[in-house]
């Protein structure tokens, strides 16, 4: 499945997340996925009102944007999705070993979207972890994080 994943990433121009220093905050001294959660997740009230991209270094250049994770029994994120079949089953070994995962959305060759239903912040950084691993054939210790303010009604 890897392989096959391999040669369609190969094939699809690669959507592009870039830090944009005029909309977007770098977030300092975090560097993993968990610690980029936990600032998320439990950093004050401001970050109910921030989406956080986190970027992998690697030849693929992936990105996850994570949303608030504050006051929500289903966080979800969106990641660099190059394939043009379905992530439920281009991911389906994924979606099996996390039953409580499913894609809520997706657009052929660009992103897909993933809840993850009642998990918690480690739970969900193994998520991520394990989305890098089975879409783009990466394992990734270390990220680099930036942040944007949401729009206020």
């Amino acid at each position: 499945m890897t392989a096959f994943l391999l040669s369609k990433v190969a094939a699809q121009p690669v959507p592009g997340r870039t830090f944009d220093p005029d909309r977007m905050t770098r977030i300092p001294d975090c560097h993993s996925i968990v610690e980029v959660l936990r600032l998320i997740k439990h950093g004050g009230p401001e970050w109910a009102h921030r989406y956080v991209t986190m970027y992998f270094s690697g030849p693929s250049n992936a990105w996850a944007l994570v949303y608030s994770l504050q006051d929500t029994s289903a966080p979800y994120f969106d990641f660099m999705y190059t394939c043009k079949e379905p992530p439920q089953k281009a991911l389906s070994a994924l979606l099996g070993k996390y039953p409580q995962c499913s894609v809520i959305d997706w657009s052929p060759g660009r992103l897909a979207c993933i809840e993850a239903q009642g998990v918690d912040v480690d739970t969900l950084a193994e998520i991520i972890r394990d989305v890098t691993e089975a879409a783009w054939d990466e394992h990734i210790m270390f990220v680099n994080a930036s942040y944007e303010e949401m729009g206020r009604a």
